[in-house]
């Protein structure tokens, strides 16, 4: 599925035309860039850094955990592969890539750096 391409929640304009991208991998970004409790429509959606991660020492195995709770659960992903997080105390970063493997059949690879 394809869909309009955002950048800092604004629509992309590539060539005089706005520009598009896998739908599938936007809405992923988005799931893991969106700070559970940050929307007021719905507190609970997106990702808990708040309440998991910040100002605790995050364990790699736990905020794995939680990312693929959060991809897994998006109806067009089957699985996620490759999970790779790169913690940074120094700028207190997480970069966060895996490839999702989707339900017809393709995988798109995802980063993001919250």
């Amino acid at each position: 599925m394809i869909d309009y391409k955002l950048q800092d929640g604004d629509i992309v304009i590539e060539d005089n035309d706005t520009a598009t991208t896998d739908a599938t991998a936007q809405r992923l970004r988005q799931k893991l860039l969106l700070w559970r409790g940050e929307w007021w429509l719905d507190r609970q959606a997106g990702f808990p850094y708040l309440q998991r991660v910040l100002g605790q020492r995050p364990r790699p195995e736990v905020v794995g955990s939680l990312v693929r709770q959060l991809v897994e659960r998006d109806p067009d992903v089957r699985s996620v592969d490759n999970l790779r997080l790169d913690f940074d105390a120094t700028t207190r970063r997480i970069a966060i890539a895996f490839t999702a493997r989707l339900v017809d059949g393709t995988n798109t690879d995802i980063e993001v750096t919250v």
